[in-house]
């Protein structure tokens, strides 16, 4: 009779170890499809914010072109040709600005939202074709700041570890 009961005690524990070998397979495969979603999401989105930073940066290329003097040291045909170039950009900035904002962080889009600000203030200095220069340069330094810091905010965003 013991032999029948070591036996009988030895199949239950095999039943019991095989079922929660079971288990234990099936969470841990549960948690690597989890882990596997996370990361996945995480790298789309890394992309999605890359996109996002580089559109609204190369929007304000043509930003690079404006004189840092006055507007009336440009030939009328150099001015419209900037003015054409220049003008939409603060439209167009707050389209990407929206973009920005769904991509997130916070801390980018505020950037944004503050470097965008500065050029619609260089924007107006130049289309108003402002003949005072220490205002000029000094909304030419607030975008520079705006720009560097908006920069900084992404670059820190972007060499994250995306887990």
């Amino acid at each position: 009779m013991d032999q029948a009961v070591a036996a009988l005690c030895g199949a239950g524990i095999a039943v019991v170890g095989t079922l929660g070998a079971s288990w234990l397979t099936y969470v841990g495969t549960q948690r690597q499809a989890r882990d596997h979603g996370r990361i996945e999401y995480a790298r789309q989105l890394r992309a999605e914010r890359r996109d996002a930073y580089l559109s609204f940066m190369e929007l304000l290329e043509p930003l690079e072109h404006l004189p840092s003097g006055p507007a009336s040291s440009l030939s009328p045909e150099e001015f419209e040709l900037l003015r054409t170039q220049v003008e939409p950009i603060p439209l167009r900035g707050e389209s990407r600005l929206t973009r920005i904002r769904l991509c997130g962080p916070e801390e980018v889009a505020r950037a944004t939202t503050s470097l965008l600000s500065e050029i619609y203030r260089m924007v107006h200095l130049f289309l108003d074709r402002s003949e005072e220069q220490q205002q000029i340069d000094l909304a030419f330094e607030s975008f520079l700041d705006a720009q560097s810091d908006f920069i900084a905010q992404a670059q820190k965003i972007m060499t994250e570890p995306p887990i």
